[in-house]
């Protein structure tokens, strides 16, 4: 499926504004979607989006191109609304559309991401013409389908992962279409938790168009277009400028997926990165065939783990809009892992395979610029859904892990942190204790988790938790098998691992693509996310550096002279006999000097 921006328009080519006058107008379009942001979190209903923020605004204008993002908004939301927008488009012409409409959709196959992510746009008119469209992109916790939370892992086509709405005016002039909310609340567990969300989408469309609006009447509508279209063009000139300093090369990378619920086989993600002056091009020519299960990456995800690697490579420090990616080319061929044909499921891709394509165009980079790439990350979401057994209406915990983060030239990976392309938060334990039948028995950073290196990768989280009542359990991670890969010599990160001890003792290791589970009351689950991978010879490690992680409980004893080759000792000089590592030549006391 390939679905194209139109060409601009002779009102885009006017001559250019002023820059002060450019300049406060693109502060003015992002300040709109941090509104808009702030809007939908306050107004939300679901711990998903008011907690951890699974969700993303933007400002896309009538050409459907991008123009503003959420700054701390989710990568793999963002860069495919103008394909989401557009599928709509083809089904709903803008010609037709009138003020007080809004479209809605999830439907991988016309260009959303997967069918948990609704997509709701909302038409922005002045002085009678369409202007611009308001965006937000979120999570529904559920979207029915055979398992609570709609991670039904065992779907071999996506009719069995949910409702899949395509799109549609979920408004009328202003009015609600009740036919489309009541299909949808009709399809969905807990429904008014379904509502509630919805509606802070519409919340937080109203706050843009408002505001939109407001620049229109203050500065002239034909201003404020200009402005959206030069936006775009600088960020274009931005990005070729950034492109031209790569070196101009063919870089191949291949990494893997660890299968899915059907078939462990290892599933190849393989890019082919071309660098040609200041213009991109990325061909998974290679990738394995899609899958059985949902671990397929719609054209729309693919995309974006596309933008987000070569936008946080190479020009990581301006905003992000259409016009960064205008100089790029995605070749995916279709019936691939990258690029599925329909009805082929999708719902693991979303943030599992589309993790592993941002690190196959990071690691195609690494080799054109190696002081620039980091080390790979963990590359998933570890996904966790708990739901009371036989209880519809219930609020279901949906929640993601923090992961490491992949170590770079001179800084070592940050630890818990949801990498690459997510950013979500997390919900306090204290309110998933308060809402689900869970007890969270330890929740911290996994030991020996980052791969060693120079500098160090970044570990993931280790969570232990008790179910309080009969629970379905669905767990969605990735690299229990495969790790994380490590740059010039750096190590590999450590592996996740998913272990359920039994109410009568028995400890079983799970998958981590476990599909719905019954599991017991008193049943206790430990899940440990994947480490990120190390950065350079591990023997160049500084000791004050494995010192440091030794004392915070990073690395163990064992870890540190097995991978970094020093011998650790009890110091009885340091408070309650502490290690120290030592290295041939290098004095206890002048390491146990440089850490106090």
């Amino acid at each position: 499926m390939t679905i194209t921006a139109p060409a601009p328009t002779d009102e885009q080519h006017r001559a250019p504004l002023d820059p002060i006058t450019l300049s406060v107008l693109d502060a003015g379009l992002r300040t709109a979607v941090a509104e808009m942001k702030a809007v939908v979190l306050r107004t939300a209903y679901s711990n998903l989006w008011r907690e951890a923020g699974d969700l993303s605004c933007g400002l896309l204008d009538a050409n459907g191109d991008i123009v503003a993002q959420g700054v701390g908004d989710i990568p793999i939301h963002l860069a495919s609304m103008p394909m989401s927008l557009r599928g709509m488009l083809a089904r709903i012409p803008a010609e037709t559309i009138r003020p007080g409409d809004v479209l809605l959709q999830n439907d991988p196959y016309q260009g959303n991401n997967h069918m948990p992510d609704f997509f709701m746009a909302k038409p922005i008119f002045a002085d009678e013409k369409l202007i611009a469209f308001a965006a937000v992109r979120g999570h529904y916790v559920d979207i029915g389908g055979p398992a609570p939370g709609s991670y039904y892992t065992l779907a071999k086509d996506i009719f069995g992962e949910g409702i899949r709405i395509p799109p549609v005016r979920l408004y009328r002039e202003g009015q609600v279409v009740t036919e489309v909310l009541d299909i949808l609340t009709h399809n969905v567990r807990n429904p008014q938790e379904r509502l509630g969300d919805m509606r802070s989408q519409y919340a937080g469309c109203l706050a843009a168009e408002r505001r939109l609006v407001d620049y229109c009447e203050r500065y002239g509508t034909d201003v404020v277009v200009q402005a959206m279209a030069q936006v775009l063009d600088v960020s274009e000139q931005r990005a070729r400028a950034a492109f031209r300093e790569i070196p101009d090369g063919v870089y191949v990378f291949e990494d893997t997926c660890d299968g899915d619920s059907f078939d462990p086989a290892p599933i190849t993600i393989r890019g082919t990165v071309t660098v040609a002056d200041d213009e991109v091009t990325i061909d998974y020519g290679g990738s394995s065939k899609q899958s059985i299960g949902g671990m397929n990456s719609p054209l729309g995800v693919t995309h974006s783990a596309t933008f987000f690697a070569l936008k946080a490579l190479a020009e990581p420090h301006s905003a992000s809009n259409s016009g960064s990616y205008r100089p790029v080319t995605i070749i995916a061929p279709e019936g691939t892992i990258v690029n599925p044909h329909a009805p082929a499921p999708v719902v693991s891709g979303n943030h599992e395979t589309s993790a592993r394509i941002a690190d196959v165009v990071l690691g195609c980079l690494a080799q054109a610029v190696p002081d620039r790439v980091p080390a790979a990350g963990t590359g998933s979401a570890t996904v966790l859904l708990v739901a009371r057994e036989n209880v519809a209406d219930d609020a279901i915990m949906y929640e993601v892990h923090g992961a490491g983060q992949g170590a770079s030239l001179g800084v070592d990976g940050a630890h818990a942190r949801r990498t690459s392309i997510g950013n979500t938060g997390n919900t306090p334990n204290e309110l998933l204790e308060a809402t689900h039948p869970v007890r969270i028995l330890g929740y911290g950073i996994t030991t020996d988790g980052g791969g060693a290196g120079r500098t160090r990768g970044g570990s993931g989280i280790t969570r232990r938790l008790e179910f309080t009542e009969d629970v379905t359990v669905t767990i969605v991670s990735d690299r229990d098998v495969s790790r994380p890969y490590g740059l010039l010599g750096g190590g590999a990160g450590g592996n996740a691992h998913f272990e359920l001890t039994h109410p009568d003792g028995r400890v079983e290791v799970l998958s981590s693509k476990t599909p719905p589970t019954s599991f017991r009351a008193g049943s206790r689950l430990t899940l440990s996310c994947a480490g990120a991978g190390g950065y350079g010879d591990p023997a160049q490690r500084s000791l004050a550096s494995i010192q440091a992680d030794l004392d915070d409980g990073y690395i163990t004893a064992a870890a540190a002279e097995r991978d970094y080759g020093v011998s650790v000792v009890a110091e009885p000089g340091r408070p309650d006999g502490e290690l120290v590592a030592t290295r041939a030549g290098e004095p206890v006391d002048a390491v146990a000097g440089a850490i106090a």
